[in-house]
């Protein structure tokens, strides 16, 4: 397995994603909810893809002695300088497994509206639009991090390694199971995407990487 060519190429990839991520959100302060859902739509398995590069390229560094618990959760950032920092997430977001959540009412009025015997509506809200304006602050932000991971893999990968250092034991960035963003589509299937074929690739490397040694030529 050349592990190395295989990281570069699903690099690649990625940012090519990126690239088409941030010309569909545009420089402005808004987007409209459409095309906030259809960036999203691309962004999240892309993420997912980066977090399974970086687990890789963390399998072929040295590992870190462990240092305690209170080391490495800052990754080495003096605290007076993490505020604004713009950091990757390396780990998958765990799905929730609590009680099943209440589901949002669809439509219709409440029965009672007061308590006092007032009938005094509140104003229903108006359903939202895909041309409603959407802050488009957090998504740039996102978008922002992938793009410095992309760029710096190996720095992720040892962050990614201190953290596991100061936990003192190997901490896996993949939640169990499908990884977010996964569609049980193939290439040729309708509805498949570029992005899901690099997810499905860097899945597959991530998993292979955990069993099987990871030797990254440097040279």
């Amino acid at each position: 397995m050349n592990w190395k060519l295989a990281i570069e190429i699903n690099r690649r990839a990625l940012l090519r994603l990126l690239r088409h991520m941030l010309e569909m959100a545009g420089s402005g302060e808004t987007v409209t909810r459409a095309v906030h859902r259809a960036v999203i739509a691309i962004l999240l398995p892309a993420e997912a893809a980066a977090r399974r590069l970086v687990a890789v390229r963390a399998q072929g560094l040295p590992a870190v002695a462990g240092r305690g618990r209170r080391a490495g959760g800052g990754g080495g950032v003096p605290p007076e300088s993490r505020k604004g920092l713009v950091r990757f997430g390396l780990f998958d977001p765990r799905r929730y497994a609590g009680p099943p959540r209440p589901k949002r009412s669809s439509g219709g009025e409440p029965n009672v509206w007061g308590l006092d015997g007032t009938d005094t509506r509140p104003p229903l809200c108006a359903p939202t639009k895909p041309d409603d304006p959407v802050t488009a602050r957090h998504l740039l932000r996102r978008l922002e991090a992938l793009g410095l991971a992309l760029n710096d893999i190996d720095g992720q990968a040892r962050r990614l390694n201190r953290i596991s250092a100061a936990m003192d034991r190997p901490i896996r960035p993949m939640r169990p199971g499908r990884p977010p963003g996964h569609r049980a589509v193939q290439e040729g299937m309708a509805g498949w995407r570029v992005v899901d074929g690099v997810l499905a690739d860097c899945h597959d490397l991530a998993l292979l990487a955990y069993v099987e040694p990871v030797v990254i030529d440097t040279s």
